[in-house]
């Protein structure tokens, strides 16, 4: 065996790793939609998320309708996650099959990073309702920009390679 291979690092295993954490995702989400609204009610008790709201908007002066604003976003948003896991395994599994320079990507990419900024849209909503969705907002909204800038990354390489086949 040659010093160069066994110190290369072995893309398959981080494959199956990021497989395997959709799993753990897709089950926590599950288990999210079965027990959210007693997990909710829980933090809310808590006074977790139960802090804050804007005072302007009448209607969030009762605590059981701003509970309903915050659940309402919770499910909204594990709902969306399931288009993330759903494109993030295809995506994987595409990765696999060495299909890297590829439109098909590139949407599932775009799909990822429109559920972000989907989840950051229903969250800054649910934010005048509790301050703490405002921090989940602002995550939602990074991690789709990055998402999008790497899929504008790999787009640029599919034109490039395109390119450089029609040159050969």
């Amino acid at each position: 065996m040659n010093n160069k291979d066994s110190s290369k690092p072995s893309y398959s295993v981080w494959l199956n790793m990021t497989l395997a954490a959709c799993g753990v995702f897709f089950f926590c989400c599950l288990l999210g939609d079965i027990f959210g609204y007693s997990f909710c009610k829980y933090c809310w008790n808590g006074g977790l998320f139960n802090e804050g709201y804007l005072p302007f908007l009448s209607f969030l002066e009762s605590d059981s309708v701003r509970f309903v604003v915050f659940l309402t976003c919770f499910y909204l948003s594990t709902g969306i996650s399931y288009i993330i896991i759903y494109s993030v395994v295809n995506l994987i599994i595409n990765l696999k099959k060495n299909i890297i320079f590829d439109k098909v990507n590139t949407r599932y990419m775009t799909a990822i990073s429109v559920c972000c900024f989907l989840i950051c849209l229903v969250c800054i909503i649910g934010a005048c309702a509790s301050y703490a969705l405002f921090l989940i907002s602002l995550i939602g909204l990074f991690v789709g920009l990055i998402v999008q800038c790497v899929r504008l990354v790999m787009d640029k390489a599919i034109d490039m390679r395109t390119e450089l086949d029609l040159t050969v």
